[in-house]
């Protein structure tokens, strides 16, 4: 028998759970948005394709709110603003159209459509509280028409664009639209809705595809089971005070099965399990649960065993042993689902899935084993809006190169592991999420451990009341309901440094809403502190703050040892948006000054494509803002624009000849220039953008405090 290689996609499909059950409303609308592209699209397009086999990983707690926009008529924030008469919508009802309804790719997919950018360049690309409203002064009621329009026209993926020639039609339309056709876009949406469920059911059922789930509301269960676990993988950071509920992780996992098999009228086999975290402990949890299998990323094989052979070691599957306890487990193929979720987007689409078969006869060429496993595990529905036509074309590329690929056969993950039941075992699985083989992104700096100190206290606060015995089964069923909630990993993700997104401060919101609930139910008072934003905008400590004046040679290099040796330093946050991200264009940047100077030096990532079209803006701030402006990748540039922006208006009060570029950026701005004296503090933050989208932001939420120095501060900092 010849050799075959197996290929095990798993597209993970979750939202974290927006809905208040205490008031059946939500806030926010990726579950209705994503629903009418991504969910709908990656199910329909195997239609085209009977031989591809693949694996989808509905979260319950999606699924819970899908069903809820369908039989409870939820309505969203978003839908409330988009379906009201635009001449009976408030001025404050406008601003909030005019600063939300543009959160969608502007690149993909707002460029393309010249009704919908034409609303976007008459609004503005840069949107402040101040300027709102002189914005709002340019737009007639029909002008807020067509954006209602237009936000909800262009959440529809691919295949709703087949299916429906009226969304074609007003696409092409552009402007000008009615209230029935405004209504009918409504329509067509919650049509789409109600398919989703069904469309995944029938696929499973004529055997194409598998349904995995995760525990109820996405929470990281080695984090739940005993936040010390996070100390295995991350000694040195600071940690929240000790918090254990272990059975709060089987509870999770017993609702998803119950629901799943509710909804899809079969258990499942399998489990992603949330971020792809996992410990020793919770193989037990899972095998107790019946599950038959789980997956994770390939660093938690390696850290597993010690070695880093791909070849030798990944693409085969393991069963993980606690105890007496086993459960299957895979891995993901790191760099393969990586070139989905963040690289193909940006190249060819029938090249991209090329590239990608090519890779995969790399792998089969160089194994010996005779049916080799590579699983490739990703977001199922961020990575499409950055893809041309919402990422069609790469699909339909990809599974028809796959369908003719010789040696080479999709699976579903049960299906293989049914024919090839794992032989190796790993005993003492290393203790990590799919992110860097850890839990930072959820634990370990201050917000995030404010988040699990909060859950601890309200958890506690439950336990106590449980046991008091004075409330009904009921009450106390919903206030764990709420508990659950709370323990998704989404809120833990946004907290902190590593991620931003523009609604950092409703994930904050939520976080904290699901908590008090927890107190609304039993009609006790919320405490003040779930009442207080976690979030801040916030001062970021640098690695190393200056300590000494600095007078650089601004030539693009580190010209010796000591001329930034004295500076102060900050190492790049990640650029990270909606998925975890590996590539960044900034490594380190320094800054110090002198008397009359303050000095930047920016280190691009080593190798890093430097591009001319990327624009770099060094903002510094306070009473008064100026912006320093030059193109990211120019190495012959011989100045760089000193602008002052004010009332939501921008002057360039100079070019500075000041800058050089070659294997660093080094650059200088007197403090006159900017009316800045001695002992005067301002912030500085640092972003790239190309055609006015942002890049990369340092740092991503808040700045650099500087006081600007007087004769004093060496002096000062000598005797500290």
């Amino acid at each position: 028998m010849s050799k075959r290689l197996k290929i095990a996609f798993l597209w993970h499909m979750h939202q974290p759970y927006y809905l208040d059950p205490l008031t059946n409303r939500t806030s926010m609308p990726w579950v209705r948005l994503h629903g009418t592209k991504s969910y709908y699209d990656m199910i329909r397009v195997l239609d085209e394709f009977p031989q591809i086999r693949v694996t989808f990983n509905l979260v319950p707690s999606l699924l819970k709110q899908l069903s809820a926009y369908i039989d409870n008529n939820v309505k969203d924030t978003f839908l409330e603003h988009s379906i009201k008469l635009a001449s009976d919508l408030t001025d404050a009802e406008k601003r909030f159209i005019l600063t939300n309804f543009f959160m969608i790719n502007w690149e993909t997919i707002i460029a393309p459509n010249k009704g919908y950018l034409r609303l976007l360049e008459k609004r503005g690309r840069h949107i402040y509280s101040h300027t709102i409203d002189d914005a709002l002064k340019g737009f007639r009621d029909d002008d807020i028409m067509d954006l209602q329009v237009w936000f909800n026209l262009a959440w529809f993926g691919f295949k709703a664009d087949e299916e429906y020639e009226e969304i074609r039609e007003l696409k092409k339309k552009g402007r000008g639209f009615s209230e029935d056709e405004k209504k009918r876009v409504i329509d067509i949406q919650f049509d789409v809705l109600r398919k989703i469920i069904p469309v995944y059911k029938a696929a499973e059922e004529r055997g194409q595809i598998e349904i995995s789930t995760s525990p109820f509301y996405h929470p990281i269960m080695p984090l739940l089971y005993n936040t010390e676990i996070s100390r295995r993988s991350l000694p040195d950071n600071p940690m929240p005070e000790r918090f254990s509920s272990h059975e709060d992780d089987a509870s999770q996992i017993r609702l998803a099965i119950e629901y799943h098999e509710k909804v899809f009228g079969k258990r499942p086999n399998g489990i992603w399990p949330s971020e792809g975290s996992v410990c020793p402990e919770i193989i037990q949890v899972l095998h107790d649960s019946g599950i038959k299998w789980t997956a994770t990323d390939e660093g938690i094989l390696f850290k597993t065993i010690g070695k880093k052979d791909k070849a030798q070691y990944l693409y085969k599957p393991y069963k993980a042993i606690f105890h007496d306890k086993e459960v299957a487990i895979i891995f993901r193929d790191q760099g393969l689902s990586d070139l989905i979720g963040f690289t193909y987007s940006k190249n060819p689409q029938a090249a991209a899935a090329s590239d990608l078969i090519q890779h995969l006869y790399e792998i089969k060429n160089a194994l010996s084993d005779k049916a080799p496993l590579v699983s490739i595990i990703l977001d199922g529905e961020n990575p499409w809006e950055h893809y041309p036509n919402n990422g069609g074309d790469f699909l339909r590329n990809l599974y028809k190169a796959l369908t003719d690929a010789e040696g080479i056969e999709t699976v579903r993950v049960s299906d293989y592991l049914n024919e090839n039941p794992p032989a190796d075992t790993l005993e003492n699985i290393h203790s990590g999420s799919w992110i860097n083989s850890n839990f930072a992104i959820w634990i370990g700096s201050y917000e995030k451990n404010l988040g699990w100190d909060y859950l601890k206290r309200t958890r506690e606060f439950l336990n106590e009341t449980e046991a008091a015995g004075q409330y009904s089964p009921e009450d106390i069923n919903r206030c764990y309901e709420a508990i659950y909630m709370a323990e998704g990993s989404d809120w833990f993700w946004w907290y902190g440094d590593d991620f931003y997104s523009d609604n950092d401060e409703e994930f904050d919101r939520l976080f904290r809403m699901h908590l008090s609930n927890v107190y609304r139910i039993l009609k006790k008072d919320v405490p003040s502190y779930l009442e207080t934003p976690i979030i801040q905008f916030h001062e970021v400590r640098p690695e190393k703050a200056p300590v000494g004046f600095i007078t650089p040679v601004i030539d693009g290099r580190v010209t010796d040892y000591f001329e930034w040796l004295e500076a102060g330093c900050i190492i790049s946050a990640r650029h990270r948006g909606t998925m975890y991200k590996t590539e960044r264009f900034l490594d380190e940047i320094y800054y110090g000054f002198d008397l009359n100077h303050l000095y930047i030096r920016i280190d691009p990532i080593l190798n890093v494509e430097l591009e001319e079209d990327i624009e770099t803006q060094i903002t510094i701030f306070d009473n008064e803002e100026y912006r320093l402006i030059f193109p990211f990748g120019k190495k012959d540039i011989a100045s760089y624009s000193l602008i002052k922006a004010y009332n939501g208006r921008t002057e360039k009060i100079k070019d500075i000849e000041s800058i050089k570029v070659d294997k660093t950026i080094e650059m200088s701005i007197p403090f006159s220039e900017m009316k800045l004296k001695a002992g005067e503090t301002v912030k500085i933050n640092i972003k790239l953008e190309k055609n006015d989208i942002e890049l990369e932001r340092y740092p991503q939420k808040g700045f650099i405090l500087l006081t600007v120095p007087d004769e004093n501060f060496e002096r000062i900092m000598w005797r500290v």
